[in-house]
């Protein structure tokens, strides 16, 4: 009877862990409910951390959802707050801003890309690329129709899209690498660049003000696909003594925040 008992103990504990592995994260639930939409972008607009002494720390994430209609109109949502897994968080903790999740004619990609990389850019339907004549370089256009693409993506804080740069993109892509651009130490896309500086300056001001959220962001990031990109920029920004304690104030953003 013992054997028995302890043989059951075993399966149901086998159960557990697997219902827990297999669990949704928010990102594969979006990706259910947009079935039907054939183009779709999941940008990871924001991340917030809680620790707590007795109990579970708790991880949050924000999106913002991009659908492109048959009449190549884009919507945009930004949603509510999240809770996602430790894991999933350590996962994106260096892609502040960037696609997470994208569907481009039917076909869905989990590949972490710059923001407007995946569908839009590089796609002669909704731009073209054009030279600089004084310096030479080749950047990316949207055409007239398209122009809004560029607000809608936030690419305007990251500045022009090159067309060397976006072929390393590909190339990074192709390996099934991230990219993060720039040069080592100073990612142009991502957690730590100065683009996301001034698109998301609450995150910003969470990662200058609060010693123990910029840590969570870190030490998340050092064990993330963007650790490299990262480089020196995980400690560039300033601390202070304050701890981020019980996140009363992350509670009321979180329930402010809502879906727009």
């Amino acid at each position: 009877m013992r054997r028995i008992f302890v043989f059951l103990s075993f399966l149901f504990l086998i159960s557990c862990s697997s219902q827990e592995t297999f669990k949704k994260t928010p990102v594969d639930q979006f990706i259910v409910d947009m079935s039907d939409v054939n183009n779709f972008t999941i940008l990871l607009h924001d991340m917030d951390a809680e620790e707590h002494m007795f109990t579970a720390d708790e991880y949050r994430h924000q999106y913002k959802i991009i659908t492109l209609g048959a009449d190549s109109v884009p919507q945009t949502k930004t949603t509510e707050w999240y809770p996602v897994s430790e894991a999933f968080f350590n996962l994106h903790s260096g892609d502040i801003g960037m696609e997470i999740a994208s569907k481009v004619d039917g076909k869905v990609s989990k590949q972490v890309s710059p923001p407007g990389y995946s569908g839009y850019v590089g796609n002669s339907k909704y731009g073209q690329w054009k030279t600089n004549p004084s310096t030479g370089t080749s950047f990316w256009e949207f055409y007239g129709r398209y122009a809004m693409f560029r607000s809608i993506f936030g690419m305007g804080y990251y500045g022009p899209i090159y067309r060397s740069s976006y072929y390393d993109y590909r190339r990074h892509y192709s390996s099934g690498r991230n990219y993060y651009g720039g040069s080592s130490g100073s990612p142009r896309y991502g957690t730590y660049s100065s683009g996301v500086t001034k698109s998301n300056p609450s995150f910003s001001r969470r990662m200058s003000t609060s010693s123990s959220f910029k840590s969570t962001v870190n030490n998340s990031v050092s064990r993330s696909p963007a650790r490299s990109a990262a480089g020196s920029r995980s400690s560039g920004y300033k601390s202070s003594s304050s701890r981020y304690g019980s996140g009363s104030s992350s509670r009321s953003r979180s329930s402010s925040s809502g879906g727009k």
